[in-house]
């Protein structure tokens, strides 16, 4: 007896199947791969969003510390002023109060304290590649730059006052030094106000013409070096301003 066994009949795949699953394929992969890089190209945009909004909130501190800063630049021109008059008049040596009045008040400083957090990230995350406005760019460097000159600047002012603090003490009477500044008030946001004119100051330690001379154009040079920065302030104010209408006239919108 015969035994029959079924045969299996193998279908074989037309070409047309083949290049119907390659399609197919490709276009699946094409896809994902589109998909992607959308996805990629949404949140490099939100981080360059979230990027310029802190520099945004960046810039609007520094021009309230650039107003504070010329403000300050200001009273002190004004005590040097007064105090250049009573030199004129060659009637300071005999106003004791007012010349240590005038000497204590014009070592004083406030420095200029740039905001940085925005700045900061953008570059340390190497985010000006994704800034497409290369206005913005150019203007975020430039501003840099002309922050770190000023900054410089403030620091060769910082050197100057310290040599007229360390010249002070070689003219002032520490006693009357000691009680000013146990009177001073040191919340007053006045430059003027902070030290009052002693009422019965002790005679200078050093009289010596070479020494008062020293003295004062040390002064001096701090207030000629303020006006160099007051001009630096104010270019950057300029700056600020044109950056932060840029940024908010292309980002506003986006930003929180």
């Amino acid at each position: 007896m015969e035994i029959h066994h079924p045969q299996h009949i193998s279908h074989q795949k037309k070409w047309k199947e083949y290049l119907l699953e390659f399609f197919m394929l490709f276009f699946a992969v094409t896809l994902g791969f589109f998909a992607e890089n959308i996805r990629e190209h949404y949140l490099e945009k939100q981080r360059e969003i979230k990027f310029l909004q802190n520099i945004h909130f960046d810039l609007q501190k520094d021009l309230q510390e650039a107003d504070t800063t010329i403000a300050y630049i200001d009273i002190k021109q004004t005590s040097a002023d007064s105090l250049l008059l009573q030199m004129k008049n060659k009637s300071i040596l005999n106003n004791l109060p007012d010349f240590y009045y005038y000497t204590k008040t014009l070592a004083l400083r406030h420095l200029f304290e740039n905001s940085t957090n925005g700045f900061t990230q953008l570059k340390n995350a190497g985010g000006l590649r994704l800034i497409e406005n290369k206005k913005i760019v150019n203007l975020i460097q430039d501003y840099e730059n002309r922050m770190n000159s000023m900054l410089s600047l403030q620091t060769f002012n910082e050197n100057i006052l310290l040599n007229l603090r360390l010249k002070s003490s070689k003219v002032l009477n520490v006693i009357t030094t000691a009680e000013m500044n146990e009177s001073q008030d040191i919340n007053s946001k006045l430059i003027l106000y902070r030290f009052t004119r002693p009422t019965n100051p002790l005679p200078l330690v050093s009289t010596k013409e070479e020494d008062i001379n020293e003295l004062l154009n040390l002064v001096f040079s701090t207030i000629n070096t303020n006006k160099y920065i007051k001009a630096r302030l104010l270019s950057l104010k300029k700056q600020a301003i044109q950056l932060d209408s840029l940024l908010l006239s292309e980002y506003g919108k986006n930003f929180d």
